[in-house]
């Protein structure tokens, strides 16, 4: 039986992958959309670039990055995954460890993020999506998640992808994710 996301913790997860670290196909359902930021990616497969994550982390958002069990990719890279990543930042604000789900863009994906663009009358952001064929589902544990949000933004700056809000109205960019998390007003409308 597939576990829900919501009831796997750490050791359970582990349960599922495999001994590169990867997860055994058909081990865990990918999260319901309304508990999740999807982060779409321009990347044709799962495989996460440890690296540049941690740089983006570092860099653009004052926080360190890793995951609780290493990756290794040495045959050829998942077409689906899950990681748990660990954030943790110098203000204690955006620390935490959230799991993620990479997948395929389905058609399920592209109409949300025409939706949200629609009904947020901006243009531009869901052309990008549909140049996607990657996802990665991050899962809030609260609606004012700002460790999830951090995590989204890291990986639409890596992954160069935009970001889906949890209810689907709204889908943004990296600087409207800062501009979130500063607190500030949105730049547009």
């Amino acid at each position: 039986m597939v576990p829900p996301v919501s009831a796997l913790g750490e050791e359970r997860f582990r349960e599922l992958l495999d001994a590169r670290g990867l997860l055994r196909p058909g081990a865990l359902a990918p999260p319901e959309r309304s508990a999740v930021f999807t982060v779409f990616a321009q990347r044709s497969d799962a495989a996460l670039d440890i690296a540049a994550l941690k740089t983006h982390a570092s860099r653009f958002f004052d926080t360190k990055l890793g995951l609780t069990v290493a990756k290794s990719y040495v045959d050829a890279p998942p077409a689906s995954d899950a990681a748990r990543i660990v954030l943790a930042s110098d203000d204690g604000a955006a620390s935490g460890t959230r799991l993620c789900f990479g997948r395929p863009t389905d058609a399920a994906d592209r109409a949300a993020a025409e939706a949200a663009e629609r009904a947020q009358s901006t243009h531009g952001m869901a052309l990008l999506a549909h140049r996607c064929p990657m996802v990665w589902l991050v899962v809030r544990e609260s609606d004012d998640d700002r460790v999830a949000l951090t995590l989204a933004a890291i990986l639409a700056s890596a992954l160069l992808g935009p970001i889906l809000a949890p209810a689907g109205d709204e889908l943004f960019g990296v600087r409207t994710a800062r501009m979130k998390l500063e607190g500030r007003p949105r730049p547009y409308r």
